[in-house]
């Protein structure tokens, strides 16, 4: 419970920090309609807590962080991060998202490649991961963003076992 409480500290008091953050203006790439696909814009860093493997009974908690890089290729732009759970399980990751806009919505799905360190958590088959996720979150006034992101990662069958995993975070943005 300890550890709950410390990174429910550690995630409040970076928030208070992205306040002061002055963060560079995004551009929009294309306009398809009531959606702004965005280009270039600042760098952020995600913080996340929630469950991990939610769909099974040996759920735990788990938490993230992730850089995006602001600088995009057209709209696509790359990420790094880490996922640890409470259980010693660790997936390390990198990978390409986007990010769509509507109003105050963002809506930011995300793939890539990944590692993963079983620990006493669940068994995935092996090292070699593949994932994926969609954030749905609503952006402050200060240009942080709030939201929820479920992921799934799996080995797509490289390994005798893929049971693959699904995640559920309440995810914060800071941008830089």
């Amino acid at each position: 419970m300890r550890r709950v409480w410390t990174c429910i500290l550690c995630f409040l008091l970076i928030s208070g920090i992205a306040d002061s953050v002055p963060a560079q203006e995004e551009e929009v790439y294309k306009h398809i309609g009531a959606v702004d696909v965005l280009g270039d814009g600042p760098s952020s860093l995600n913080l996340g807590l929630g469950v991990f493997d939610m769909l099974d009974e040996d759920d735990s908690a788990t938490g993230l962080i992730e850089w995006r890089f602001g600088d995009k290729l057209g709209f696509i732009g790359p990420l790094a991060g880490v996922i640890a759970n409470v259980d010693g399980g660790l997936l390390g990751y990198a990978g390409v998202y986007t990010d769509l806009v509507i109003g105050k919505v963002v809506i930011s799905p995300q793939t890539g490649v990944a590692a993963y360190e079983q620990g006493d958590s669940k068994n995935l088959g092996g090292v070699f991961e593949f994932f994926s996720a969609l954030t749905v979150s609503y952006r402050l006034e200060n240009d942080s963003q709030v939201g929820i992101r479920y992921g799934h990662s799996s080995n797509a069958d490289l390994y005798n076992k893929n049971p693959g995993t699904d995640l559920l975070l309440l995810q914060y943005r800071i941008p830089f």
